[in-house]
């Protein structure tokens, strides 16, 4: 039986791509790095006051920033499917807790190895582990966590788990992430380039930066409160002393310092290597972090722009001139299309994303929202986002409340704490809601025609319980 093609994406899938006729004849060498949680205000390059971030500054002065870059969501799952593919949440369907990309999916690893690249991978967090689907199309694929790694037996691994019982988030993995890069720099083929992909995970919470990241920035706090438990500690509320907060800010900012650190002790070592010469190196976040600005705390509740804004910063030495600021919005979807125009790779006509190098070089896009999803612990939520307007729908809440439809301008209002046009009635935001609900069509069809279902990930016990530890999953890791 011919498959048809829905009508809102006949245009994206009969026009080949030709974005990749920009890419330098020489393949470049590739690093990636995502961030965990990492709020770009929070980054000196992004105008914060605080020293947290020296190496991307570095990165970003000699290279090029982009002002306003968007996740999917506000949690990780999700955020870096859709870095790894280029589609949105509900094109590649891994929306939800306790599901595993489907294989129809080409990963960005996958199209780079079948380019002749070698592809290396080093991540830090539980949700970048294999069982989802994250790791196809890796040469090489590493867990730098104490707990849960991916290259033991069933029996060593809950062995080894067992031992680390209650560590997961004492878990301190920047130099063990240091460490086995240096380690497979010196073993990599030397005659292909190579896709370095890394998931740095400390600024994620508990926030318990190593000494002396730990004072850096509040030495003369003289206060009960540390970092530790931060989902479930009962002093960390809305109505928290001020001054209580200041320090978990600060502890947040050490966190980053400290990832930083670690980030330049990797690029140092490659560089001193000589595995830096024409290599784009792109550093980027799945998410932010809320610090109660909208009343709760974290991340994967909201759609709001303290967790759904990511930094992107692109260094290119010789291709990409130095010090550009891009103030068109992006999003993480154009990642991938990006890298493989750099790389010289076809993107498939299907990709959401879009190449936006002529962005970094300073030519003019069109403007492309930015669809955002939250499908998770019970969350019903969408948006639909340009640099003057975000509109979000409301479905269900965790407590079944259902609430109305807001529109949010933030050329006037960016901490978006003045809703425009609730409920409706208002013919911008009435307007933005027709086009979020065009976007959220169109992605959904394109799954449905993709026939690329995801399918349950079988996770390890061990795994399942770091998940939940470190505050991803409800109870048994399954929606109710």
């Amino acid at each position: 039986m011919q498959r048809l093609v829905p009508l809102a994406l006949t245009a994206m899938v009969a026009v080949p791509s030709l974005s990749c006729g920009e890419a330098e004849e020489r393949h470049p060498n590739i690093v990636l790095v995502s961030i965990d949680s990492l709020r770009p205000d929070h980054l000196g390059c992004y105008g914060y006051g605080r020293a947290t971030s020296p190496e991307i500054d570095r990165l970003a002065s000699a290279g090029v920033r982009f002002e306003s870059a968007l996740s999917t969501s506000s949690w990780t799952l999700p955020a870096h499917a859709a870095l790894f593919t280029g589609l949105h949440d509900s094109s590649h369907g891994l929306f939800d807790n306790g599901l595993r990309l489907a294989p129809e999916h080409r990963t960005l690893a996958e199209e780079l190895r079948g380019a002749g690249y070698h592809t290396a991978g080093f991540f830090g967090g539980p949700y970048l582990h294999p069982t989802f689907g994250l790791g196809d199309g890796f040469d090489v694929y590493r867990s730098c966590m104490t707990t849960v790694p991916d290259e033991l037996s069933d029996e060593d691994l809950r062995r080894e788990s067992r031992a680390s019982e209650g560590r997961s988030h004492d878990d301190i993995t920047g130099p063990r992430t240091a460490e086995e890069v240096e380690r497979w720099a010196s073993e990599r083929p030397v005659d292909r380039p190579y896709f370095l992909f890394l998931h740095l995970w400390d600024v994620h919470y508990d926030f318990i930066p190593p000494a002396p990241y730990d004072r850096m920035f509040d030495p003369g706090y003289a206060g009960a409160l540390d970092g530790r438990d931060f989902m479930s500690r009962t002093e960390v509320h809305p109505g928290m002393s001020p001054r209580d907060l200041e320090h978990l800010l600060a502890l947040y900012d050490g966190e980053i310092r400290f990832t930083d650190e670690i980030l330049k002790r990797v690029l140092d070592s490659l560089g001193a290597k000589g595995m830096l010469d024409n290599t784009l190196v792109i550093v980027t976040a799945d998410h932010g972090e809320e610090f109660f600005e909208h009343g709760t705390k974290g991340h994967q509740k909201t759609l709001f722009d303290e967790v759904v804004k990511i930094p992107l910063v692109l260094h290119w030495p010789g291709v990409l001139d130095a010090g550009r600021v891009v103030r068109d919005q992006v999003r993480i979807i154009d990642v991938m299309p990006s890298v493989l125009a750099a790389a010289g790779v076809r993107k498939r006509p299907t990709m959401a994303g879009r190449d936006i190098l002529p962005l970094a070089r300073g030519a003019a896009l069109e403007p492309a929202p930015a669809l955002l999803e939250l499908h998770a612990d019970k969350r019903e939520f969408r948006a639909l986002r340009t640099n003057e307007l975000k509109v979000i729908r409301y479905g269900r809440r965790p407590d079944g409340r259902e609430l109305p439809s807001v529109g949010l301008d933030l050329a006037t209002d960016r901490l978006e704490r003045q809703p425009i046009g609730e409920g409706g009635g208002n013919a911008r935001v009435d307007e933005g809601l027709r086009k979020l609900d065009r976007a959220l069509e169109t992605a959904q069809a394109l799954r449905v025609w993709l026939g690329a279902k995801a399918t349950s990930a079988e996770m390890d016990p061990e795994l399942e319980r770091k998940l939940r530890e470190t505050g991803y999953l409800m109870d048994g890791g399954k929606r109710e």
